[in-house]
């Protein structure tokens, strides 16, 4: 050790050049890191589409979701498996577990459909295998106008900026909402189809033929190539010219040709106009400022070109909130380095503190060479980490600087007080160090979108403790080493009288009457410790606070089976209504139908036609966000009581599930629909909210067939079911092209013909005999849901439920399943259950974090006792957390959790280094009893242990004060924790010591 040592000293010039080499690389590390607003959630999902046009939800699950799915179980890595089997298509969502390779299960996944695509009905689709992202809104437009027809003229250009906009780098999807497409329905009409002999089948093949595009290949004359092609020829003019069966009866005589206006998926509205949404999303893992600066120049040129009856506004930038959080965050960053410079330069020599705080800079910027490759960017989370590790990398140097100056101070030479200052103090850094690094490297094993928001805060000072600790073992000797001059001040340090004053106070005051009565003194540490802890009874929880933000959303749920015309007429009922009694409204956006585009942080979990979203931005000078909701939202669930309407703004974390769910488990969907349908009217009835995932059920027209009948006349269930759909949504054709975009194309009944004026015509002996199609159907009007879910390859419902009291809904909730069948199970959970399982998770963590930093302490001390004597230096350390929130009124929330548990690890550092040096002292035999090895221990230790404790919460002041709801829990558990903490186990430790002196040895001397 001592060669390696002169090693380095002997060359310290060279390894400091090398230092600031490496030190660069970090800070352009620092420069070109993706920085976005929140971490990056990974969303491990994949979704199998298969669409069978004209098939009902029950076949849709039998023949197609319970095929797939069946399959699906096989697949390694697969977590769960959810469906939704509604008429005309299955959606199976696979949810991967959080050790998988996405991309090696969508490979199993694709070649899985392939090989059962066989096994589907002939006439499903192939099914479409697709990997969600979780790419987020970058940037969203609303282009708005008097009359939509101006926005209609707008299409083509809008269109065609989407296109361009989509193949940008970093650019996941562009979404419009807000237009209405049309198709082509053919209407046929059924009495002359009779007259003329003829059936749809004919229809329909005759023309797929005309509208199939045929490939003519090649001609060879004179020994020349002739490529061969049709004329392109509009298929309106294609359909007037298909002629059908023997008698070649012209399609136009037997039905007409219409357009018409399907039902749109989404109504928007900006300020009281028409519009249409333009939203970008941002590519995984892509930097927001540099692709929204490239992809604002291309939009704002493309929307220069629109006509000047069309406005666009900017509703939502991410580039802006990233700007504005960053402002902020830079500000207390650099707050908190000129906190840590004059924090240094109290205690310690100009040079030292200059040493001290270079160290510091340069371990903050090597540390962050290798986060780009752990996953981790810059955003709220890793700046405020960077912040943390500026108030406790300086621990390190602080206390290797500090006692290469005492060995200065007792007449070493420079190379032995280089060397003896850092070999006395070596191992309590290392130990302490890799106390941190085992306290935070449990939180990188944090589960599901807790674990991803946190990620950065331990990736970044697990990273940037382990080089503080090498340079301060290394970097700190080198720097004292080419210094010629061993010379140090008497006091060094703004404050170094004080300190001296102070040391001499500890040492021959307060510990001498610690160890009079060292029991005393602990059970009165003890007893406020633990009194302490009763105060979170009187401390507000809020595990996710909301955001200082202007932007209001309000979801609206109506009755099932209304039009999305009249859901958007209702909506602009609300809207009115709120613009009335609100002052404070600076823009308002209606979303009817599909909702926002994942906006806000807000998004609607069964959307349909009869769901909005209205989006408010609001002045937040007059009013907050939250200060909004809690006037408004009660009083507009009153004014109408016919919507669910729940108001919400951003919250500054992972998105929460409703606050109490309920999961139904019933194969029988009878069962299962009665056990939802009567917990909702329970609930609604005490005026509780409920929303479904099923829906309610909604009036349904149930068509049943008379198997006998079309057995004794030779009639096909095929036949039956075909005539149906001609009479309801008709047979979807091949999409058509024209002027350059496809549109659907459909055959059906005309509107006048019905069950009792549709005739089925069938062979008999070579003779077509008809038979009225009532008298194989016969309609029952009855209700119904909309679609089938499953979980687990098991029939399920679930049932979102926001209540004040959860408690007595708990109770309403568990006495209503007692009278369930016996094989229907019910699951409660939601937000709270979430949390719960969040603190049994995290509680876990903390035990496995107590025993690793026990082990470490075990290790470096070679006792299994006295790592007791430091580890409660950590009870103290959350105590002094809870005491901070209870006096700030700062609510508990999940950062106040991680603070808790960052503390773990900071808070032993000073018992051990006060330890440290108690044993070094008694075993060296420089003094004369434990008294005395005591007393020493507190007048060298006493200056680094203030110093650390006071630089390290100087750099998280300016954040406690900030303002950031966010993180104000975090900086006043961890200041006042530390405070706490370092002021009573100064007393504690000593005491405690004394007492495991006196076990293991039975003397004093």
């Amino acid at each position: 050790m001592k060669k390696l040592a002169d090693l380095l000293l002997q060359r310290s010039l060279l390894f400091i050049v090398l230092i600031f080499t490496l030190s660069i690389v970090g800070v352009y590390t620092f420069l070109t890191i993706d920085q976005r607003e929140i971490p990056e959630t990974e969303v491990n999902l994949i979704n199998v589409v298969t669409a069978w046009p004209g098939a009902n939800k029950d076949d849709i699950e039998q023949n197609i979701t319970n095929i797939i799915e069946t399959e699906m179980f096989s697949i390694e890595d697969i977590e769960d498996v959810t469906s939704v089997s509604e008429d005309n298509v299955s959606v199976i969502t696979l949810s991967l577990s959080d050790d998988s390779t996405p991309d090696n299960v969508l490979n199993d996944v694709n070649n899985l459909v392939q090989g059962i695509s066989s096994s589907l009905p002939e006439n499903a689709a192939q099914p479409e295998v697709e990997s969600i992202t979780n790419a987020f809104p970058l940037l969203s437009y609303q282009i708005h106008s008097d009359s939509f027809d101006n926005l209609e003229s707008a299409r083509d250009d809008i269109e065609n900026l989407k296109e361009e906009v989509s193949q940008m780098d970093g650019v996941d999807s562009v979404t419009i909402k807000g237009y209405r497409d049309s198709e082509y329905e053919i209407q046929l009409d059924w009495d002359a189809m009779s007259v003329e002999q003829l059936n749809p089948n004919e229809i329909m093949n005759e023309i797929d033929s005309s509208l199939s595009p045929v490939a003519l290949l090649q001609d060879v004359e004179d020994e020349n190539i002739i490529r061969l092609s049709f004329e392109d020829t509009a298929a309106l003019e294609t359909l007037e010219q298909v002629r059908i069966g023997e008698n070649r009866v012209p399609l136009l005589d037997v039905a007409s040709i219409e357009t018409v206006e399907n039902a749109p998926e989404d109504i928007v509205q900006y300020n009281g106009r028409e519009a249409i949404s333009f939203t970008v999303s941002l590519s995984s893992g892509e930097d927001v400022p540099s692709v929204s600066e490239n992809v604002e120049a291309v939009v704002n040129d493309g929307f220069k070109n629109l006509p000047d009856t069309v406005t666009v506004d900017n509703i939502s930038s991410e580039r802006e909130n990233v700007e504005d959080i960053f402002i902020s965050l830079y500000t207390s960053l650099l707050i908190a380095v000129i906190a840590v410079i004059i924090g240094t330069s109290i205690g310690l020599s100009l040079f030292g503190s200059i040493t001290v705080m270079l160290t510091v800079l340069i371990s903050i910027f090597i540390g962050l060479i290798p986060v780009p490759w752990l996953g981790v960017d810059l955003n709220q989370i890793s700046v405020i980490g960077l912040i943390i590790a500026l108030g406790i990398l300086v621990d390190d140097s602080i206390v290797v600087n500090d006692n290469i100056e005492r060995r200065f101070s007792l007449g070493d030479s420079k190379s032995e007080a280089i060397y003896n200052g850092v070999k006395e103090v070596a191992p309590s850094v290392i130990a302490s160090t890799a106390a941190i690094v085992f306290t935070f490297s449990p939180l990188l094993l944090l589960s599901g979108a807790n674990g991803d928001f946190i990620k950065a805060l331990p990736s970044i000072l697990i990273s940037t403790m382990i080089v503080s600790t090498v340079l301060a073992l290394t970097f700190i000797p080198a720097m004292r080493h080419v210094i010629s001059s061993r010379k140090v001040p008497e006091h060094p340090g703004i404050l170094g009288k004080a300190f001296e004053w102070g040391s001499k106070i500890y040492a021959d005051k307060v510990l001498p009457k610690v160890l009079k009565r060292p029991l005393l003194a602990f059970i009165i540490i003890l007893a406020v410790a633990l009194l302490s802890i009763g105060l979170v009874r009187f401390t507000p929880f809020e595990f996710f606070p909301e955001a200082d933000r202007s932007e209001v959303t309000i979801d609206l749920i109506f009755d099932e089976g209304q039009t999305i015309e009249q859901t958007h007429e209702s909506s602009q009922e609300i809207l009115d209504y709120l613009l009335r009694e609100m002052n404070h409204v600076e823009n308002s956006s209606i979303f009817t139908g599909q909702g926002l585009p994942n906006l806000f942080g807000a998004s609607l979990d069964q959307a349909g036609e009869n769901t909005a979203q209205i989006a408010l931005q609001i002045d937040k000078e007059q009013m907050s966000a939250s200060a909004t909701i809690d006037e408004y939202e009660s009083e507009l669930q009153e004014a109408f009581p016919d919507a669910k309407i729940f108001m919400e703004t951003i919250i500054q974390g992972p998105p929460a599930s409703a606050p109490v769910t309920v999961e139904f488990y019933e194969e029988d969907l009878n069962i299962l629909d009665a056990a939802v349908g009567g917990l909702t009217d329970l609930l609604e009835n005490e005026e509780i909210t409920v929303t479904s995932n099923i829906g309610n059920s909604v009036e349904t027209l149930q068509y049943s067939i008379d198997f006998e009948a079309l057995e004794e006349n030779d009639i096909s269930i095929s036949q039956v079911k075909n005539e149906l759909n001609m009479m309801s949504e008709g047979i979807p054709l091949q999409e058509v092209i024209e002027n350059g975009s496809s549109k659907e194309l459909s055959l059906k009944y005309s509107d006048e013909y019905d069950l009792n004026n549709i005739e089925i015509v069938n062979m008999e002996d070579g003779r077509p005999v008809m038979y009225p199609l009532s008298d194989f159907v016969t309609v029952e009007e009855t209700e119904d849901t909309s679609v089938i879910q499953h979980k687990n390859g098991e029939r399920t419902a679930e049932l979102q439920v926001y209540a004040a009291d959860e408690a007595e809904l708990e109770t309403l909730i568990s006495k209503y399943c007692e009278d369930l069948e016996s094989s229907t199970e019910v699951i409660v959970g939601g937000e709270s259950s979430d949390q719960t399982d969040f603190f049994v998770e995290i509680g876990i963590l903390f035990s496995v974090i107590l025993i690793l930093v026990y082990l470490v302490i075990a290790f470096e001390f070679n006792s299994l006792i006295l790592p007791l004597i430091i580890v409660f230096s950590i009870f103290l350390a959350i105590s002094g957390g809870i005491i901070g929130l209870f006096v700030t009124q700062t609510p508990i929330s999940f950062l106040g959790i991680m603070g808790m548990v960052s503390l773990t690890g900071i808070v032993v550092r000073n018992a051990i280094v006060l330890i440290d040096f108690i044993e070094l002292r008694r075993k060296d035999g420089s003094v004369n009893d434990i008294y005395q090895a005591i007393y020493e221990s507190g007048r060298a230790r006493f200056k680094p242990i203030i110093l650390t404790t006071v630089t390290s919460i100087l750099a998280l002041v300016p954040v406690a004060l900030s303002g950031d709801v966010l993180f104000e829990p975090l900086a006043v558990t961890v200041i006042a924790g530390l405070a706490f903490s370092t002021l009573l186990s100064m007393i504690a430790t000593p005491a405690l010591y004394y007492f495991y002196y006196k076990f293991r040895y039975g003397k004093e001397k």
